[in-house]
Order: structure tokens, then sequence, then C-alpha cells
């Protein structure tokens, strides 16, 4: 049975949060990536878009979800599905908020403020 414990897990600082990859390709999931991403107080994540589906879960915290034009407060137990092409982000709560994240491997990310476009190494 494969297991990684949790102090195996790789991490990534972006953007002032920080990335905990729990599954990818790269380390046996071959079919789906699962991350966690922790944003501090008054934090987020920039606005961006995927090539494919986007599915999370906000596990701690509250935070304002942005989605194509749309703005939602969400908190603990919440669930997003962001469809392909559809531009969002998260301004994290007071408190700051975590995210459980699935999608598939080598899912790009693009970003709406200088277009570029990346695989992020935790979908790796």
């Amino acid at each position: 049975m494969p297991v990684e414990r949790a102090a195996d897990h790789p991490t990534y600082a972006i953007g002032g949060n920080e990335v905990t990859s729990l599954a990818s390709p790269g380390r046996g999931s071959a079919e789906t990536a699962l991350f966690r991403i922790d944003l501090p107080p008054g934090g987020g994540l920039p606005p961006h878009r995927h090539d494919h589906f986007d599915v999370f879960t906000m596990t701690a915290g509250t935070g304002l979800m942005h989605l194509d034009g749309d703005a939602t407060e969400i908190g603990s137990g919440d669930a997003v599905v962001v469809p392909p092409g559809a531009l969002h982000w998260i301004d994290a709560g007071a408190d700051g908020a975590s995210i459980v994240v699935t999608m598939l491997p080598g899912t790009k990310l693009i970003r709406e403020d200088d277009g570029s476009v990346v695989v992020p190494p935790w979908v790796s």
C-alpha cells in the first residue's frame, strides 16, 4: 500500500501562500493531482484560469470566491467546481483559509495579470 507521510509532502511558497502537494503523477497518482493551499489572513489567490476543471473544498477559514464576475462567501466544508476557462480567485477571510484541490495532471494555470501559462509542479 503506497503511503506518503505528511512530513514527506513537498511544499511550495507562491505569492504569500503555501501549497502542499498531497498526491501527484510524479509520486504515483497517474490520473489526478491533490493538493492543499494555505492562504494567510487577508491573502488570496490571484485571478487565473485553467484548461481543465478545478474542484476544491474549503477545509478551514472563510473567503470570498470570485468566479466569472460573481462573488460568493464560502466557508469550511463548502465545495466549488470551477469549469475550464473560468476566471476565478479567492480572497481569504480575516483568519485565513485552507482549501484542498483536485485536478487533472498537467493542468495549466493561466494568470490573468500577465497571461503567463505554467503547469505547476504540484500537478506534475
